[in-house]
């Protein structure tokens, strides 16, 4: 009887299942090696201890959002004071949610019907997929080469083709590390007759954003995100756009949808912005490190990246994972056809990567033996 209630489209579907991590060394996830910066913690305590409880938290978000204004025009655009005066864009621009999870589906909500098409390069992160579905929308896929290229003119014409409401692009691409040039994409943005959404998630490991041109475009929404800089348990982003664009994501947006605790914890981190910098460049050193370690093993292939992870091929995946997790590495293994065989190594400590690099030489030596 209860069944007949259930929507019938999501019957066949399953839920994304985050997986509690049971290894020493856990490189599955995205996260920063680095916890907030000892010397902040007892500072950051007091913050937390002055927060009225009683009360709702601010609906808007507005100084943690004017302050990761500020962040986002010191780090990105060489302005310490990104306000009217320099690009025009203030906190009518910019809203803030639980992670981009939240803002990814606040966009579909706010702008996909049933039956709506929404465009996704393929590999890409799973959750514009599943919130696509999860609203009645349908995910159109569109593959990229095999060494995860994109076809900047195809891709335009499939979206116009397809009458697509929504197009998503992370970038850098999760899960590939991969980036699309500003230019190609401000010519997928200038020829999609659709809202473009450019997830900027690893951004802080690539160094350039597009958030300067939310008001030259009037179909462009930009996602930031804390998780990849060292706050993923406070499941902090945010959304940018211009205003016209914003008014509609509002009229779905949940009203008190940021809780006190990270909206303080968030503007704490960001105006000492200065250790999350310094986390960034030790990540960047690491991912460096990192790569030349994996360039020498032979039997695997390697892809170039800007995140904080790296995208490997391996022979007998499914087996070289589970010999990974018996000596305490967890990595991401994918299990669909477009990524089958490849592993996403989050860039960890010196001493994680090197416990990683390792024992993986050491299982696909022993794979290739034949052992």
């Amino acid at each position: 009887m209860i069944d007949e209630l259930f929507r019938k489209d999501l019957a066949e579907f399953s839920p994304y299942k985050a997986e509690i991590k049971k290894a020493r060394v856990v490189l599955d996830a995205n996260e920063s090696f680095l916890n907030i910066p000892a010397n902040l913690q007892e500072e950051l305590l007091a913050e937390i201890r002055g927060i009225d409880y009683n009360r709702y938290p601010d609906p808007f978000s507005i100084k943690l959002c004017e302050e990761f204004l500020r962040y986002i025009g010191q780090e990105y655009l060489g302005s310490g004071d990104l306000g009217t005066e320099y690009l025009g864009i203030d906190i009518k621009n910019i809203i803030a949610g639980n992670g981009s999870d939240e803002l990814i589906s606040m966009i579909i909500s706010a702008f996909a019907q049933q039956g709506d098409k929404v465009l996704i390069p393929t590999p890409n992160f799973s959750m514009y997929k599943i919130y696509s579905k999860v609203s009645g929308a349908i995910p159109v896929e569109y593959p990229t080469s095999e060494e995860f290229k994109l076809d900047v003119n195809n891709f335009i014409a499939k979206v116009n083709e397809e009458k697509a409401k929504i197009v998503f692009i992370s970038n850098p691409n999760n899960p590939t590390g991969g980036v699309i040039p500003l230019y190609e994409l401000i010519k997928i943005i200038d020829g999609c007759n659709s809202i473009v959404v450019i997830d900027e998630a690893y951004g802080e490991f690539y160094g350039k954003t597009l958030v300067d041109k939310i008001l030259r475009f009037d179909n462009l929404i930009i996602l930031k995100t804390c998780s990849k800089m060292g706050m993923a348990a406070i499941r902090l982003g945010f959304l940018l756009t211009n205003e016209r664009l914003m008014e509609e994501i509002k009229k779905v947006k949940p009203p008190y949808n940021l809780n006190s605790v990270t909206q303080t914890i968030g503007y704490f981190m960001l105006y000492h912005r200065e250790a999350i910098k310094d986390a960034v460049n030790k990540i960047i050193l690491e991912r460096e490190y990192l790569y030349k370690e994996l360039s020498a093993i032979n039997l695997i292939t390697i892809f170039p990246s800007q995140a904080n992870f790296i995208l490997i091929k391996v022979p007998e995946a499914d087996k070289t994972y589970e010999m990974l997790l018996q000596n305490n590495v967890s990595v991401r293994n994918f299990k669909d056809d477009l990524l089958k065989d490849y592993f996403r190594i989050t860039v960890g400590s010196r001493a994680e990567n090197f416990w990683f690099i390792s024992h993986l030489k050491s299982i696909l030596k022993q794979i290739a033996e034949g052992k």
